[in-house]
Order: structure tokens, then sequence, then C-alpha cells
């Protein structure tokens, strides 16, 4: 009776698969343009799990850099420092704001000159092993914040 067993099968495998994909997502990707020469530079996101298990991000990459790192700022004795993280949590219902100042992307030894107005791939992958690629826009400053105040 092997054939019931997948037929019975198939479907749950379906739905756990479309289910997983649904459940983290990111919003408003974007790089921080550096100076000419630089050897690192700081990826910023929103990234949203909507799902009722936490997870975390594990590890980062992207095909403009060596490597990707994740790191968080925490001010000390009044000085910023970055504290590399082995992961970084996502509230099941809730979302983490890699922004800057907290939990952010090092991306090492950018390939190419990347200046404001490029767009970079990144994929993050998750303690389940699901990978998101988004394609981060590169901004001058704290572009993040920039597109909130209307000039009227």
């Amino acid at each position: 009776m092997p054939r019931l067993l997948s037929l019975f099968l198939l479907p749950f495998i379906l739905s756990t698969a479309s289910a997983q994909t649904a459940t983290v997502s990111i919003e408003d990707p974007w790089v921080r343009e550096g100076p000419p020469g630089m050897a690192m530079l700081a990826g910023f996101m929103i990234v949203h799990n909507e799902g009722k298990e936490a997870r975390s991000i594990t590890a980062a990459e992207g095909p403009d850099y060596d490597h990707v790192e994740l790191h968080r700022s925490i001010m000390k004795d009044g000085m910023a420092r970055m504290i590399p993280q082995k992961s970084i949590p996502i509230p099941p219902g809730g979302s983490v704001a890699l922004k800057p100042g907290d939990y952010h992307l090092m991306l090492m030894q950018p390939k190419r000159r990347l200046v404001a107005g490029d767009t970079t791939q990144i994929t993050l992958i998750l303690d389940d092993g699901t990978k998101l690629s988004v394609n981060a826009p590169v901004k001058k400053g704290d572009g993040g914040m920039m597109h909130h105040h209307h000039h009227e």
C-alpha cells in the first residue's frame, strides 16, 4: 500500500513548504553608501515573522561581498561598540528592525563600488534553512529615514 501513503504525505509536504516561506518577510531593505575604498558596508531592513514560532537570522550572504556578518551596535561607556552576533532573533508574530545603532548586517569586502542608486542583492539564511533574498537599494547617510519627511 505505498501509494496510499504517498497520497497522504504529499499534501502535508506541500502545505508545510508554503507555510514556511510565507511566515518571514523583509521590508524596506537598504545599504548605506560607504566612502570609496571602504572595506565594509552596513545593511539594514525590517524582518517580519508572521509565524507562531520564533525564528532567527543565523547568516547572510550576497554576491557583491566576500562575506556578511551579523552585528549589533551597543552603547558602552558612551562609546558605540559593534558586537558580532551568532544570530538575530525574530519574535513570533513580531518583527526585528536592522537599523543604524542596533542590529545590522556588515557587508564585508565589497567586490564593486556601490553608490547611492545602485541595488545589491542580500540573502538572509534563517535557523530553519529558509533563504530570503532581496534587492536592497544603496542610499546615502541614514537613507531609511529620508523619505519620511515631506516638504510642502
